[in-house]
C-alpha cells in the first residue's frame, strides 16, 4: 500500500494541476492587457448580442464600431473592400479593416496581428472571433505608444467564416501583404479554456524558439501542429502559410457545444480565456516585433509546455538520435526484455479493446451525439480501463522479471516510429523512455523508476487526457484509453496484483453505465438543429434531427435529400410544407458556342446565392462576377454571399443548372416548427434556420 500511495500521489498531484491550468489564466490588470477592459469593449461591439454574418447590415455596425475604436486609440484604420473566390469557389464582396500606427513606415518587413469580426448566420461570435477582436484592440491599446524593430499591421478581416475570404482578399492585394513576413492568428473553436498554441508554419524552429522565450503561461505542443497539419480544417493562418508568411496560431477549444449556436453570446465568454489570449498573443506579437524576421529555421521544433509553466524544445530532428542512443544504452546493460515487451504489447490489445467495450456502453443511449453534455464519465472510464490494462497484464507476468526494460523497450520503438514518420510527436514517448533508461541503467529500485518514468509521462499525457475530448469528441475516447494505458506501463509493475486492476476495471465498467445514462443533451448544451423551408420542386420543411416535438409539429419522414444544407450527411428529415407564394430564385443562361453565361438573381434580396452545374463533360474554364478565381478546387459549384451573381464557364455538351438563393431566417409560417424545436431543447448552428428556393434549367 505505501507503494501504490508513494506512486499515485504524484500522479494525483500533477493531475490537480492540469486542471488548474486548463481553466486559463485568471483576469489581471497590471498597466498590461486587461480581460475586463476588453471585455467591456467587446460588449460595446455586439451591443446587440445578434449575428452578423458577411454582407449583412448588423456586420457593417459592427465594423464601424471597429473603426471607432481604433481611431480612438490614434490608429490610422482603412477599410479594404475587395470581391474575392477561394478555392472552393465561394465568393463575396468583403470589407476588412487594416490599422496601422499613424506616421509608421510605410515598408519594411512587418508583423501582422490578425482576427476577424463576422460571424455565422446562427449566433452572435462572441468568442468566435468577437473575443479575437477584442484581444486585438486591447493589445492596440497597450503597445501604441511602444516601438518595435518591425511594422506592426492590425488585419481585422471579414468573411472567414464564409469560407476565409477576408484572408484572401488581404493576399490578393500585393501592396498590402507583400512586406508581412510572420502573422499572429486568434481564433475560437469553443467559449472557454486555455489559450492554446495550435498551429504554426512548417520550418517552426525559430518561431518556437521566439515563443518559448516569450510567453510565461505557454499551452502548446508539436503534437496539435502536427495533427493539424493532417486534418481538413482550416483558419485564415492556411491563406497566410499558402502565402510563404510565418504564422503562430491561438484558439480555445472548450465549450464546444456553442460553438456556431446562439449560445455563442455574451453571456458565456470566458475572462479567463480572455486574459490567456491576451497575454500570450501580446507577448509573441512583441517578441516577433523585435526579431530579425529573416533569421530563420529550415527545420522543425519538438516542443510542448510543461503543465503551461514553461515550454522545451528541441531540434524535432534529434528525436530519432536521441532515442537510438537511449536504446542503445538500454541494450547495452540489458538483454533480456521478452517479458516486459510482451506485458506492453498485451496492455496495448487489452485497452483499445476494453476502450471500445467501454465506449458502446457509454453511446448506447446518446443518439450519436459527438459531443455529450458531460463527457466526464465516459472520459474517466477511458483513463480507469487504460490503467486496469496495464495492471492487469504487468500482474500476467510479474513473476517473469524487471517488466519495466521491455516496457522502455516498446517506448524506444514507437518514438522511433513517431520521429520517421510524425517528428512532432515522437516527444510524447522519447521522454518517458530516456527516464526509463536512466532509472533502469543506474539500477534505480521499482519503486523509483515507477515514480520517475509515471510522472515524466503524467506530465506529457494527463493534459492530452483531459482536453482531446474537447477537440475531437467521442472519436478521441479510444486515443484516451490507448495514452493513458501507456502511461500505466509507466508504474504497473511496481504494484502489478490483480485486485487493484480488477478494482479499476470494474470502477471504469461503472462509469461507463453512469454515462450510459446521462442525458447527452441539456439546456446548457443543447442538440444543435437547423431547420429549414425548402422550395423546390415541392415544398418541403427539412431537419437535420428528429425530435419528439418535431415529430409532432409536421409528418417528418427520414430520407436522402438530394443538395440538403447540412454537408455531406445524407440522412435528413423532410415533411411537406405549404405554398408560401415565395419568388423562386431568377436564373438566365445563354450559349454561344462552347461558352455559357449564367446569371442568377435573388427576387427576395437573399443573402446567399448559388449554382450546381453538371456537365458530362469538364468544365474548362470559370469566372464569376468577372472574376477568374486564381485556384478552383470544384468548378461544378459557385455561391456568392448576396443577391446576385454572373458566372461564366466553358464547358462542351449539355449543362445541367440548378440556382438556389438562401435567406438567413424562417418563414413566420414555420412558427410551430421552431416551437417545437425550441421545446425540445435544441437551437440553430452554422447558417441557422434558413428559407431556400430554387431553379432548375439545361442548357
Amino acid at each position: 500500500m505505501r507503494r501504490l500511495l508513494a506512486i499515485a500521489l504524484p500522479l494525483l498531484v500533477v493531475l490537480a494541476i492540469v486542471v488548474w491550468r486548463l481553466r486559463g489564466v485568471a483576469p489581471h490588470d497590471d498597466g498590461g492587457f486587461s480581460a475586463n477592459r476588453a471585455f467591456g469593449v467587446l460588449k460595446t461591439l455586439l451591443a446587440e448580442n445578434v449575428p452578423h454574418p458577411t454582407g449583412t447590415p448588423a456586420n457593417a455596425r459592427v465594423r464601424d464600431r471597429i473603426v471607432a475604436r481604433l481611431h480612438e486609440l490614434g490608429y490610422d484604420a482603412a477599410i479594404q473592400r475587395r470581391f474575392v473566390c477561394n478555392d472552393d469557389v465561394i465568393c463575396a464582396n468583403v470589407e476588412n479593416i487594416i490599422a496601422t500606427f499613424p506616421g509608421a513606415p510605410q515598408t519594411g518587413d512587418a508583423v501582422l496581428l490578425a482576427v476577424h469580426y463576422d460571424s455565422v448566420p446562427a449566433g452572435p461570435a462572441a468568442s468566435d472571433d468577437g473575443v479575437g477582436v477584442a484581444t486585438a484592440l486591447e493589445i492596440a491599446r497597450v503597445i501604441r505608444n511602444e516601438h518595435f524593430r518591425n511594422r506592426v499591421m492590425l488585419l481585422i478581416d471579414d468573411g472567414e467564416e464564409a469560407g476565409l475570404l477576408g484572408a484572401e482578399a488581404f493576399v490578393a492585394d500585393p501592396a498590402l501583404s507583400r512586406d508581412v513576413a510572420a502573422v499572429v492568428n486568434l481564433e475560437n473553436r469553443g467559449t472557454y479554456g486555455p489559450s492554446l498554441m495550435f498551429e504554426t508554419s512548417r520550418r517552426n524552429r525559430w518561431l518556437i524558439s521566439h515563443f518559448g522565450h516569450a510567453v510565461d503561461t505557454p499551452v502548446a505542443t508539436s503534437l496539435f501542429f502536427t495533427i493539424y497539419d493532417l486534418l481538413p480544417n482550416d483558419t485564415d493562418v492556411t491563406v497566410f502559410k499558402r502565402e510563404g508568411k510565418a504564422a503562430l496560431n491561438f484558439a480555445a477549444i472548450r465549450g464546444v457545444s456553442s460553438y456556431h449556436t446562439p449560445n455563442d453570446n455574451l453571456a458565456h465568454v470566458d475572462l479567463r480565456t480572455l486574459q490567456h489570449h491576451g497575454d500570450n498573443v501580446l507577448a509573441s506579437l512583441r517578441a516577433l516585433a523585435n526579431a530579425d524576421l529573416h533569421k530563420r529555421s529550415e527545420d522543425n521544433a519538438s516542443y510542448f509546455d510543461i503543465l503551461g509553466f514553461f515550454l522545451v524544445r528541441w531540434p524535432a530532428g534529434w528525436s530519432l538520435w536521441i532515442a537510438i542512443v537511449s536504446l542503445l544504452a538500454l541494450a547495452y546493460r540489458y538483454k533480456q526484455s521478452l517479458w516486459g515487451i510482451l506485458a506492453t504489447l498485451l496492455t496495448i490489445a487489452l485497452a483499445i479493446g476494453g476502450a471500445f467495450a467501454l465506449r458502446a456502453i457509454a453511446r448506447a443511449r446518446d443518439g450519436g451525439a459527438h459531443w455529450v453534455a458531460d463527457p466526464r464519465p465516459s472520459v474517466t472510464a477511458m483513463w480507469l480501463i487504460g490503467f486496469a490494462a496495464a495492471l492487469a497484464c504487468a500482474a500476467l507476468f510479474a513473476k517473469r522479471g524487471n517488466l519495466f526494460v521491455g516496457v522502455a523497450v516498446v517506448w524506444h520503438v514507437i518514438t522511433i516510429a513517431l520521429a520517421l514518420t510524425l517528428p512532432g510527436a515522437a516527444y510524447l514517448f522519447l521522454v518517458p523512455a530516456v527516464v526509463l533508461t536512466i532509472c533502469i541503467v543506474f539500477r534505480a529500485s521499482e519503486t523509483i523508476t515507477a515514480i520517475a518514468s509515471s510522472l515524466a509521462g503524467a506530465i506529457i499525457l494527463f493534459p492530452l487526457g483531459t482536453i482531446l475530448y474537447d477537440a475531437l469528441g467521442h472519436t478521441a475516447l479510444i486515443v484516451i484509453a490507448l495514452l493513458l494505458a501507456f502511461e500505466g506501463t509507466l508504474f504497473a509493475a511496481a504494484i502489478a496484483r490483480w485486485r487493484y486492476a480488477i478494482v479499476v476495471a470494474i470502477a471504469a465498467l461503472v462509469l461507463a453505465i453512469v454515462a450510459m445514462f446521462r442525458p447527452p443533451y441539456t439546456p446548457k448544451h443543447p442538440l444543435a438543429n437547423p431547420l429549414a423551408y425548402v422550395l423546390d420542386n415541392a415544398s418541403q420543411w427539412q431537419t437535420n434531427a428528429l425530435t419528439p416535438e418535431l415529430q409532432k409539429a409536421a409528418p417528418f419522414e427520414k430520407r436522402d435529400i438530394e443538395l440538403a444544407i447540412w454537408g455531406r450527411n445524407p440522412a435528413h428529415y423532410v415533411a411537406p410544407a405549404p405554398q408560401l407564394g415565395l419568388p423562386r430564385v431568377e436564373m438566365n443562361a445563354q450559349r454561344n458556342g462552347n461558352r455559357v453565361t449564367i446569371h442568377v438573381r435573388s427576387l427576395r434580396n437573399a443573402n446567399r446565392v448559388a449554382l450546381i452545374m453538371h456537365s458530362p463533360q469538364k468544365i474548362e474554364s470559370l469566372r464569376v462576377n468577372g472574376l477568374a478565381p486564381a485556384r478552383v478546387a470544384r468548378p461544378e459549384f459557385v455561391a456568392v454571399y448576396g443577391t446576385e451573381m454572373t458566372v461564366e464557364i466553358v464547358a462542351s455538351g449539355a449543362v445541367d443548372l440548378i440556382a438556389t438563393d438562401t435567406t438567413f431566417a424562417f418563414p413566420p409560417e414555420g412558427a410551430a416548427l421552431i416551437n417545437a424545436r425550441n421545446a425540445s431543447g435544441a437551437i440553430p448552428i452554422d447558417s441557422g434556420d434558413v428559407t431556400i428556393t430554387r431553379t432548375r434549367k439545361r442548357v
